[in-house]
């Protein structure tokens, strides 16, 4: 008879969260369909990792939930799940159960905080599925922290591999494919961290920001066109005050922070940019 408390945990989607999209939702569809444990990549590696039998049922139900939860909280650009023991454990402390009538029941049952850390140094790193993200701590286990409260050592963030990913039921390339474009997307200012659009989305964000660049463009073409006119019958010294107060005007902050020197030479730039006259009057008559 098993030990665990929760023999049958699992992991439910949030009804409002917007669905996975793109490959990463399919893989998200096709995992809920499946049972994990029986990949056979635990088969191959079970003497290897010092095991002689399979996973006792409650590990099993335990891997599926587990591995639901992962696929929806990690970062897919970097490939990241950072670890809060507490909450996974807290999402995972339901069970299904049926009636006498047939119809499944959600009731809440209890899964240890242990139970989670034991899942992800004997099944998550062991197996190849993850491994620690280092980032230089001070702990004497690098990539690790204590918990006072548990009495245990357990990584502060993990990072999938593709192991995990073709366990789960996803075409990694089409997989990395999406990933590359929300990396570019998130390089350009985009989208935030955590946010996983779908690809119309991120094309229809592409679109909005050529658009808002060719829009800027065109008022800081007209803005240039009236301060050339503006500035036709001015000296050069006048020319150059205007600029420099244009400048000062549109970002004063970072305009206040440059040097005297590299100050006036942006002033030049932008007067050669808008096609201004960079010659006093008088120097034109000769």
């Amino acid at each position: 008879m098993s030990n665990c408390i929760n023999t049958n945990p699992v992991w439910q989607r949030p009804a409002h969260w917007k669905n996975l999209p793109g490959e990463l939702g399919k893989t998200y569809n096709f995992l809920k369909k499946r049972d994990v444990s029986r990949d056979p990549l635990f088969v191959q590696l079970r003497s290897v990792m010092g095991r002689k039998r399979d996973f006792k049922r409650c590990r099993r139900t335990f891997m599926q939930a587990m591995f639901e939860l992962i696929l929806n909280r990690h970062d897919l650009v970097t490939g990241i799940i950072e670890l809060n023991l507490e909450q996974m454990a807290e999402e995972l402390s339901f069970s299904i159960t049926e009636d006498d009538q047939g119809n499944k029941i959600k009731t809440k049952s209890k899964v240890p905080v242990c139970r989670v850390s034991r899942f992800i140094d004997d099944v998550m790193i062991r197996f190849g599925l993850a491994y620690v993200q280092c980032d230089g701590d001070k702990t004497g286990r690098t990539g690790m922290v204590w918990d006072r409260t548990n009495g245990i050592w357990f990584p502060k963030v993990l990072v999938l591999t593709d192991q995990f990913y073709r366990i789960c039921g996803a075409d990694v390339d089409k997989l990395n494919n999406q990933r590359d474009q929300l990396f570019i997307a998130k390089q350009q200012g985009l989208i935030l961290d955590g946010q996983v659009p779908s690809i119309r989305e991120l094309r229809q964000l592409k679109k909005n920001m050529i658009f808002l660049k060719a829009w800027e463009s065109r008022k800081q073409g007209a803005r240039a066109g009236r301060m050339k006119a503006k500035l036709a019958n001015k000296s050069l010294d006048d020319r150059r005050y205007d600029v420099a107060e244009s400048l000062m005007k549109q970002n004063p902050e970072q305009m206040r922070d440059m040097s005297h020197e590299a100050f006036s030479k942006l002033t030049w730039q932008r007067m050669n940019t808008m096609g201004v006259d960079l010659f006093h009057q008088s120097d034109t008559k000769h």
